[in-house]
């Protein structure tokens, strides 16, 4: 509102938290958002005489201790697998290897040691001639009069 031949300098005030300060920074002072944050600004900025070129997102995280170490192999899945490669051969130690693949799928499956296709390659190897075992002696039971 305002007095007629009166012209006011500014428009009328907006109500109280209504206007937003950032809105009001001049463009020349507003910083604009990187696209990627994993490349440096360009490196010839920041070299004087006393300082060298920033390295690069690569060669700063590509040196000794950014590589993760690998997990362990399972001893029980191990065990498994040499049992059921000599169970084949001596027919012995089938169940030993059943018994230790599923010990080691138990250990594999939480991902802090590997050796989970080793624990289930002695698993098969110790059915397998448990199964060949129990048919032979299953055909001699019904064979024999």
């Amino acid at each position: 509102m305002s007095a007629p031949g009166f012209t006011p300098l500014s428009s009328t005030p907006a109500p109280y938290g209504a206007t937003d300060l950032a809105l009001d920074v001049p463009d020349a002072l507003r910083v604009q958002p990187r696209e990627d944050l994993r490349d440096p600004v360009d490196p010839q900025v920041f070299v004087n005489e006393y300082t060298r070129p920033l390295p690069t997102y690569e060669e700063t995280f590509s040196g000794p201790g950014y590589e993760a170490k690998p997990a362990p192999t399972s001893g029980f899945a191990v065990a498994a697998l040499v049992c059921g490669i000599v169970g084949v051969f001596t027919l012995v130690p089938a169940l030993a290897a059943i018994v230790l693949g599923h010990a080691g799928l138990w250990r594999t499956r939480s991902n802090t040691h590997s050796g989970r296709g080793l624990a289930i390659g002695g698993m098969v190897l110790g059915y397998a001639v448990s199964t060949v075992v129990a048919l032979v002696i299953l055909a001699t039971w019904i064979a024999s009069p």
